[in-house]
């Protein structure tokens, strides 16, 4: 046997053990590009038991993964939001492990402008030890037009995943992506959005690579369509369709052989949300929905998706948990957190919120109210309850340490903080007093000394 064979040979025995570490892989050498997009739904327990159909009511960090301009119109004040979701799907998953996906940010709207900063993992396959994902970190800047429309942009730094046990192969690049809003009358709601396909190449690594592990990531074009109705802060609704782009020669991380996304695909959306009970120390959430997930995985059906989200919120404590379930597929969110502007405002360090509660069990679902709902969304509209303003926001803001002081501090803090801040406070202006001038009387003549006519 010439010395090329046992060199061929021994590099075959080579990879064949190196690759039993990759059980369910099968294949020993990678020559084809991954996919980087799922159709399954992610968010909050609202945005998840909604089926995502919140590209016409991007009103959370979660929902505005669809569409930027929501920072604009929908949110409210200041928004922050971290989000965990565990997923069992054996179309992209290989192995007993569950994957784990994340969302999260901040942002603010001061209307006309809205502003966030926020994060995104919209797909992983995982097998093993091994995974490729995407995650994308995006600044997002909305700006309304006029009173009925806003407009969103993001740019995205977009970094691929490609680890395989000990070894990595990660790299990212830029995108963008841009979505608009259109409040029609009755408080319906246009919404789309779209983003290009992004192609993350082969990594510059030290590692070495023997089973070209190190292939090219590619994301699909997304456009997004809906229809939303917003008639009060109590009732939303909403559908739409997204257009996944195809992808060329993309296969599964499990097997290369399997198509993964190459054909352009239609998804539809439906969800609705109600808030079934609004206490001041009370709040209780319900959506529900559903979905037509058109398989984007070669030999795999499509699947009709059920969802269900259910928020309780006692005082400044949130709860709540969401589900997606389908044929082989399992999506649950349990959540238990402190909301902290709601915290602070329990314990007097900020005002209470200027919306009254609704007393009582299942408010007007249908009726058209603006009290409540984001300024974005209802300029122009007559509200009893005047919102908070930016100036008001900026002094509840700045006033906050020295509350701390006056509701934890000790009695001399406090005095000290009191004695500060009538040290700032200018005194009252002094009123002036205006000088009447009055006007000198000229005497008139008497009448003894008036001459007498006499008759001639």
């Amino acid at each position: 046997m010439s010395y090329q064979k046992w060199i061929a040979l021994l590099g075959m025995v080579t990879a064949s053990s190196a690759f039993a570490q990759y059980p369910d892989i099968n294949y020993t050498n990678r020559t084809k590009p991954y996919a980087g997009w799922t159709s399954i739904v992610k968010g909050d327990n609202n945005t998840v038991g909604m089926s995502g159909a919140t590209v016409a009511i991007p009103n959370s960090i979660a929902a505005m993964e669809g569409n930027p301009a929501g920072f604009a119109m929908f949110l409210g004040g200041l928004g922050a939001q971290i989000n965990s979701n565990n997923l069992k799907d054996p179309h992209t998953a290989k192995g007993d492990s569950d994957i784990t996906e994340y969302q999260g940010g901040v942002g603010t709207s001061a209307p006309p402008w809205g502003f966030g900063v926020t994060y995104y993992s919209p797909s992983t396959e995982y097998v093993d030890n091994s995974q490729v994902s995407l995650r994308e970190a995006r600044v997002s800047v909305a700006h309304l037009i006029g009173k009925d429309a806003s407009i969103g942009a993001s740019l995205e730094y977009v970094k691929a995943l490609r680890e395989f046990g000990a070894g990595d192969f990660n790299g990212g690049t830029l995108s963008f992506q841009v979505g608009g809003l259109y409040k029609m009358s009755d408080q319906w709601v246009l919404g789309a959005s779209f983003s290009p396909e992004v192609d993350i190449g082969p990594a510059g690594s030290e590692n070495p690579d023997p089973f070209g592990f190190n292939q090219t990531v590619k994301m699909p074009s997304l456009t997004t369509v809906g229809v939303a109705f917003v008639p009060n802060r109590f009732f939303k609704a909403g559908a739409e369709f997204v257009l996944v782009g195809g992808l060329s020669d993309t296969t599964l991380l499990s097997d290369q052989n399997i198509a993964y996304g190459q054909s352009r695909t239609l998804q539809p959306r439906f969800g609705t949300s109600y808030i079934i009970a609004e206490y001041q120390a009370l709040k209780i959430e319900l959506a529900t929905g559903s979905y037509y997930e058109v398989s984007r995985v070669g030999g795999t059906s499509n699947r009709f998706h059920g969802t269900f989200g259910l928020d309780v919120n006692p005082w400044f404590i949130n709860t709540g948990v969401g589900t997606d379930i389908a044929s082989g597929y399992k999506n649950w969110v349990a959540s238990v957190g402190i909301d902290l502007v709601r915290t602070a405002r329990t314990f007097g360090v900020i005002p209470k919120d200027t919306v009254p509660p609704y007393s009582g069990f299942f408010p007007p679902a249908f009726k058209h109210s603006a009290e409540g709902l984001p300024d974005g969304f209802t300029l122009g509209q007559e509200k009893k309850v005047a919102p908070e303003s930016v100036t008001d926001v900026k002094n509840i803001v700045t006033g906050i340490p020295d509350k701390m002081v006056e509701k934890f501090g000790t009695p001399e803090q406090i005095q000290a903080v009191k004695n500060t801040q009538a040290e700032a406070t200018p005194p009252p202006p002094v009123a002036k007093t205006k000088k009447i001038k009055r006007k000198k009387k000229t005497p008139k003549p008497s009448k003894a000394l008036a001459p007498k006519e006499e008759n001639l």
